[in-house]
């Protein structure tokens, strides 16, 4: 469980509007789908159509930060929380994860006043761990079915536990790889392909299974020891995983939201705003 840390300064000046709060979690899932994809070909994917259908979430990013705004982190909270998500706007229903990921987020941020990242995921755990029973329940989801099959934290157990994969894994890798001078797609990349690496993705496990997942785990984690995205060796290794989710077509969407969750935390307080915590 997440405990209070020491403030950390955001990297934005209060006071931080909901409006800007929404606006940086659109910038973060924006960001995001501009990457390079994996598998960047064979799969039946438009980049531009994703591109197009992220602004339908800023509605509901900006009723979330709203709503939130200064409030107390209690069951009335997470049950206004919980309608709003229901509101996600057909277009973005691909955007499901990061619905969740980076809404709680930005739900943390304003509950605490953009105090620091740290805090932020202390009060979205919090929301997290909240039952709301007007929620999808985890089953009737690809990822929750998998979550309960394959016995992982999946999407819920990422959040109710501070999301340690944004704080421990995404955004020291981002952190890491900025300090070594390489331009800013290549950091985020390589956050995307630590996160790959360690995540017991779900919609791998859907899609494919165990074996998939271990199969992209090893070779993301390849990509990443052989020196990360854009390097000689690296891109080398890259090669194979693209091969390796090309057929049968995976897609680490789980992944994909927890990176737009470290994006939106990187946009708003900086890679050192939050402090490791247990």
């Amino acid at each position: 469980m997440l405990r209070p840390a020491p403030t950390s300064p955001a990297r934005l000046a209060p006071p931080v509007t909901p409006h800007l709060l929404a606006d940086l979690a659109v910038a973060a899932c924006t960001a995001r789908a501009r990457l390079p994809r994996i598998p960047d070909a064979g799969a039946p994917h438009d980049p531009a159509a994703e591109l197009r259908s992220i602004p339908a979430l800023r509605p509901v990013f900006a009723a979330v930060a709203e709503t939130a705004d200064g409030r107390r982190l209690d069951r009335h909270l997470r049950a206004e929380l919980g309608r709003l998500g229901e509101q996600l706007p057909e277009e973005a229903a691909g955007h499901r994860g990061e619905l969740w990921a980076v809404g709680l987020l930005v739900a943390g941020a304003a509950a605490t006043g953009c105090r620091s990242g740290y805090t932020a995921c202390a009060a979205a755990a919090t929301l997290a761990r909240m039952p709301y029973d007007g929620t999808p329940k985890p089953i009737e989801t690809p990822g929750g079915r998998a979550r309960l099959h394959f016995h992982v934290p999946g999407a819920t157990g990422q959040a109710g536990s501070g999301f340690p994969h944004v704080r421990r894994v995404a955004l020291p890798a981002l952190r890491e790889s900025r300090a070594h001078g390489r331009p800013e797609i290549a950091a985020r990349m390589d956050a995307l392909l630590t996160l790959m690496a360690t995540l017991d993705d779900t919609a791998l496990l859907h899609e494919g299974g165990p074996a998939a997942l271990l199969s992209v785990q090893m070779d993301a984690r390849d990509v990443v020891r052989a020196g990360g995205y854009g390097c000689p060796a690296g891109q080398e290794a890259l090669d194979r995983l693209h091969l390796r989710m090309r057929d049968p077509l995976l897609t680490p969407r789980g992944s994909h939201a927890v990176l737009s969750a470290a994006l939106f935390l990187d946009f708003t307080f900086g890679t050192d705003g939050l402090t490791p915590g247990p």
